[in-house]
């Protein structure tokens, strides 16, 4: 019997993936970050503000997370003097935040790790497939976050 190739069904069962891979990146984040003393959820803000300052606003919407969440991980992020506020011409209230010394450092080793794990478990993808792989999820995160944003479940502020 002859199956038809369903380009639909194969993206849906590639998005289904999304949810089991996010997890078990976290649970390995989360291991290797034993000892470096930020959480999961410091370290995705400050790899975001090691990229370049962000306000808390934007910072939240870039990670697709509530602003008072990354508010309170910028807080503590903070308190470990891991990032520094700096003044927003634009803006008296919403400051930017920048990674201190520290801060950078501890993402660069941190970063670094990872590097090599995906070295050793997944060097041999080459880069033609991680180029298309790229390239899907880029426009399935586009496509969703405008059907979110259509549908009334972004969050203001």
């Amino acid at each position: 019997m002859l199956v038809r190739f369903d380009k639909q069904e194969r993206l849906y069962k590639a998005i289904k993936l999304v949810r089991p891979i996010q997890l078990n990146v976290n649970r390995t984040v989360e291991k290797m970050l034993e000892g470096a003393g930020i959480t999961v959820a410091e370290r995705a803000v400050l790899e975001m503000l090691c990229d370049e300052p962000l306000t808390v606003p934007e910072a939240a919407r870039r990670l697709s997370m509530k602003r008072q969440f990354v508010q309170r991980i910028a807080a503590g992020l903070l308190a470990k003097a891991l990032i520094e506020k700096k003044p927003n011409p634009d803006h008296r209230k919403a400051f930017f935040c920048v990674p201190s010394t520290a801060g950078r450092e501890i993402f660069e080793a941190v970063h670094q790790r990872e590097l090599e794990l995906l070295h050793a478990v997944l060097g041999d993808i080459n880069q033609t497939e991680v180029v298309v792989a790229l390239r899907v999820m880029a426009r399935v995160d586009t496509a969703f976050e405008e059907l979110a944003r259509q549908l009334g479940t972004e969050e203001s502020g």
